[in-house]
């Protein structure tokens, strides 16, 4: 008798709940408020679309269901019986649901999509979610009961377990048994092992070593610190220059360099014939303008002094040319001027001026 009970419960529940379930979706599509178009378009959707998503949210909660009563069936076994009775009944009522859903999706409907989905349809979904709520609701309830009744373990402390393995320490009640015969002043010693994770470091800088004297002193692939020093300096110096290139306006008589790669004295070339080549005639020899190429110079014959003279002029009457010229212009001439061959007398005008540079 008991056993005819034990599968007459589900049947009995199925039964009684099945005309509730049409009722509740036949009731809902006709209290539903009265709208002149269907529900979908109200939403702003295509039916294909509203039925994609109610058929995912409630896949969703059928698996939330599935996966409840399978926990609860592995944790709970003295209840296995009442759980499997339990899952009986949510799977016919999952399949006569789905039956009611695929009944009111042949309903008569709109065949310009490609799914009809009638307002009826989407009344029957919301109510079979409204119904797997339910049970999810009370599958966790049965879950959150049964397992109050037990006293939870303890969690492990990982934070403890990974000291203990990466220090290797041994008990304060264990040390008796490492105590070593040393007595100074009554101070003991404890035969300790290393730590593993000093050790490991250890091994790991060994290994770093090797690695570190065949890359850079062997193959030589690294640089060393005086080389790596060296290419620094140099890029350093490439990138000043190319930011004063692109800022000349902030070359001065004080930052200004030598320059000697070949662009810059070509450069300087043009700038030379453009402005100064009448002066101080072809080459830097002098005509109006003093000989640019001896050792004897009026105002300095280093970069930053011939920098100053072209920028601001002198009182013999040459221009000041940075109203004309630009500053990367006139680093660039004088530049060139610096790197002239010597045009001696009678080609070139004799010296004038009293500063020599060597």
């Amino acid at each position: 008798m008991k056993r005819f009970m034990k599968y007459l419960k589900p049947v009995l529940t199925t039964f009684l709940v099945l005309p509730g379930l049409t009722l509740l979706s036949q009731e809902a599509a006709a209290v539903a408020p009265e709208i002149d178009r269907p529900i979908y378009e109200e939403l702003g959707m295509s039916p294909t679309a509203l039925a994609s998503i109610m058929v995912i949210f409630t896949a969703i909660l059928v698996g939330f269901v599935i996966s409840l009563s399978s926990s609860a069936k592995n944790i709970l076994e003295f209840k296995r019986s009442k759980i499997k009775g339990g899952m009986k009944t949510i799977l016919l009522l999952f399949g006569i649901s789905m039956s009611s859903e695929l009944f009111a999706a042949t309903e008569t409907g709109s065949t310009d999509y490609l799914v009809s989905f009638p307002d009826s349809a989407f009344w029957t979904f919301f109510a079979l979610d409204v119904v797997l709520i339910m049970i999810i609701l009370y599958l966790t309830g049965i879950m959150r009961g049964v397992l109050s009744e037990y006293k939870v373990p303890a969690k492990i402390n990982l934070f403890a377990k990974w000291n203990k393995q990466l220090t290797d320490v041994v008990p304060i009640e264990e040390e008796g048994s490492i105590l070593l015969d040393h007595d100074y002043d009554g101070i003991k010693e404890l035969d300790n092992n290393l730590p593993p994770w000093w050790k490991y470091g250890f091994y790991v800088t060994i290994v770093w070593s090797v690695f570190y004297l065949f890359y850079y002193n062997v193959f030589n692939v690294g640089l060393l610190q005086e080389q790596e020093f060296l290419t620094e300096m140099e890029e350093g110096e490439r990138e000043v220059a190319e930011y004063k290139r692109l800022h000349p306006v902030l070359i001065t008589a004080d930052n200004v360099t030598l320059l000697e790669d070949a662009s810059s004295i070509a450069k300087g070339e043009k700038v030379y014939t453009d402005y100064c080549k009448t002066c101080h005639m072809e080459n830097g020899r002098g005509g109006a303008g003093p000989n640019l190429t001896d050792n004897t110079w009026i105002y300095g014959g280093d970069i930053k002094a011939v920098f100053k003279t072209i920028s601001d002029g002198t009182s013999n009457g040459m221009a000041k040319w940075s109203d004309i010229i630009k500053a990367d212009e006139i680093q660039s001439v004088a530049s060139y001027i610096l790197q002239l061959d010597y045009v001696a007398p009678p080609d070139g005008i004799a010296p004038q001026g009293k500063i020599i540079v060597e």
